[in-house]
């Protein structure tokens, strides 16, 4: 531990030793062409200068950072690794038209505290933090399933027994035996639940994220090029517990770009905000990265168990308050870009690096974090629709205010919106898709400058109670109703309520999609069992319906339903394998068609507007 903390805190200055080193090439025609000798690769820029420069240097390895990326400017930066010392002042001195942002990648930490930080020792192993977050009424709405998949921008063990048969490598990524960090983080996140009757020694209990599946990647860049690639693969919740302070405002400027791209792929990516002097010898309340980057969920820990050297236990408050201050293992990120705060002290997990089931205590925002993931997973099950905007908004909306509190006053405006509630999250997921489902927006005490976004496609929204002030910025969409029933709504300059009512506001029929690598490993889904094509899916008046193959069943039925359920067409007795139906008469909108056999099974569903 002396060891990260040693490096973590000298990051700011970025000496210049042998390591991985990032830049961008503004000439195209200079992109090298590689080869491998032995332990080093040998690179040829076609210019004599360059070659000469890199060839002092003992190239380990040279290589896009965003391979994947389909931003341009992303495209451009390479990162290398050396072994000897100067490389940045050869570079700057000599070819600085065609080298820029020159930097030493920095050491991203694994944010989390050592699992005997407790000055008392011993561990209850309970599991009080998932009572702490509602985590039991969350179920009653949800268990989560399988086809809500959870991204880990870490190296995991999906052989482990909490993981093994719900967790899978994206194509291209390594598994790994042992039990590690990213192993830790997948299972706070979705470690298999009800498969046993005693917490200890034979699992570690519960997970917030149930029956949710675990997909993992490692990735450089922060793990942002990891959380980039598994939002090309279609996963929508995306886990980082990994980041550093003190980075230069180019790295910064880089990784922004990066989780852009991964944003408007429509991922939402959690990150852990940092452990405090633990993880930046800067100070406590100094930003940690990717967590602070915009478009990042960042989660502190805090909460559910007060520290076991109180010198108080009477004291009131004791599981809402954040920190203890005389207790530097317990010093904890606050800052004005925390999101959100959840569990992260003394909660049981497997202890890292030892064998598949030895479990202790460890806590930190390595694992806070992929409790909120968890939690996503399952809004996402009841409502695949909402954007990742809306996931945001709705953490924040449900969080449990702390910072008011007398015992959290020192951190007020710096904890985000308060404590995951996990149970008041997935409900407001699933009023939000329920065809007659009331939103209700209550007792928020809303002031910082945030955007928060409820618009896809809600019955209605009821707020009360609320006090909405300075630069709080609210967009709300309802098909039928929004009331205002309590409460102040004076947002200062810079903020504003925008509230509408649209009737023609519809639910798109989402559901999670199966990527190319999901399909690899679930052989039994495919996109259409039994072979049928409807087309057009924009329809101006008639659509086909025509088998893929001849073994295909015949159809017998097919109803349309409109977009709250109702059977608003029917043909039966049809006995075809290729039908064609007149839908003049349907007015516009969404329709789900569905087509049936002889024996009411059916055989396809499809989507459809009407035009």
């Amino acid at each position: 531990w002396l060891i990260l903390v040693f490096i973590i805190s000298t990051m700011g200055g970025y000496s210049q030793q042998g390591g991985t080193y990032s830049f961008k090439i503004m000439d195209s025609s200079k992109i090298p062409t590689i080869t491998q000798s032995g332990n080093y690769v040998i690179l040829d820029f076609n210019d004599v200068q360059i070659n000469r420069i890199f060839s002092k240097f003992n190239v380990v390895s040279f290589e896009k950072s965003f391979p994947t990326a389909k931003t341009p400017f992303l495209q451009t930066i390479y990162q290398i690794e050396i072994e000897k010392d100067g490389l940045i002042t050869e570079l700057k001195k000599k070819v600085s038209n065609v080298f820029i942002n020159i930097e030493k990648v920095p050491e991203s930490g694994e944010l989390f505290l050592p699992n005997d930080f407790s000055t008392l020792g011993g561990a209850s192993f309970d599991q009080e933090e998932l009572n702490y977050i509602r985590a039991p009424e969350a179920w009653d709405i949800t268990i989560g399933s399988e086809d809500i998949i959870l991204g880990i921008t870490e190296t995991v063990n999906i052989s482990h027994s909490e993981l093994v048969g719900k967790s899978d490598v994206l194509n291209g990524g390594s598994n790994t035996s042992s039990n590690g960090h990213g192993t830790l983080v997948a299972l706070y996140a979705a470690a298999k639940t009800n498969n046993s009757s005693i917490i200890y020694p034979y699992g570690m209990g519960s997970a917030i994220g149930y029956e949710s599946f675990i997909r993992s990647k490692s990735g450089g860049s922060m793990g942002t090029q990891a959380a980039l690639e598994l939002s090309q693969d279609d996963v929508k919740a995306i886990n980082i517990s990994l980041g550093a302070c003190g980075l230069s405002q180019s790295y910064i400027d880089i990784l922004q770009i990066a989780i852009h791209e991964a944003y408007e792929n429509g991922a939402v990516v959690v990150a852990a905000a940092g452990n405090g002097i633990f993880s930046c010898s800067q100070g406590a309340d100094k930003d940690h990265y990717p967590a602070s980057l915009g478009n990042v969920i960042s989660v502190t820990s805090g909460g559910h168990k007060y520290p076991l050297n109180d010198p108080d236990p009477t004291h009131t408050n004791q599981k809402d308050r954040f920190e203890i201050t005389n207790n530097p293992y317990i010093t904890l990120t606050y800052n004005d870009s925390i999101d959100i705060v959840a569990p992260g002290r003394q909660i049981i997990n497997q202890k890292e690096d030892a064998a598949d089931g030895v479990f202790a205590q460890s806590g930190g925002t390595s694992f806070a974090a992929p409790m909120v993931v968890g939690t996503i997973g399952l809004m996402l099950d009841e409502n695949y629709c909402i954007t990742n905007k809306e996931i945001e908004s709705i953490l924040k909306l449900t969080a449990r205010k702390i910072d008011h509190l007398t015992v959290n006053q020192a951190y007020y405006g710096k904890i985000g919106a308060g404590v995951l509630d996990a149970y008041e999250a997935v409900k407001m997921a699933k009023d939000m898709a329920d065809t007659y489902g009331t939103v209700e927006v209550k007792d928020r005490v809303l002031y910082r400058p945030w955007f928060y976004k409820l618009a896809t496609a809600p019955y209605e929204i009821k707020m009360t109670n609320n006090d909405v002030t300075g630069g709080s910025k609210l967009k709300f969409r309802a098909r039928n109703n929004i009331e205002i029933l309590s409460g102040d709504y004076y947002p200062a300059s810079g903020g504003y309520i925008d509230l509408q009512i649209d009737e023609n506001l519809v639910l798109n029929d989402c559901a999670p999609p199966v990527s190319q690598s999901n399909q690899a490993i679930n052989t039994d889904v495919t996109k259409d069992e039994f072979g049928f094509n409807v087309m057009p899916t924009l329809v101006e008046r008639e659509i086909s319906i025509e088998a893929i193959n001849l073994n295909t069943e015949n159809i017998y039925e097919v109803k349309i339903f409109n977009f709250y359920g109702v059977n608003v067409f029917s043909k039966e007795k049809l006995n075809s394998k290729n039908v064609k139906l007149n839908l003049g008469r349907l007015p516009e909108g969404i329709y789900i068609v569905k087509v049936y056999n002889n024996e009411g099974k059916v055989l396809h569903t499809q989507k459809i507007v009407k035009k």
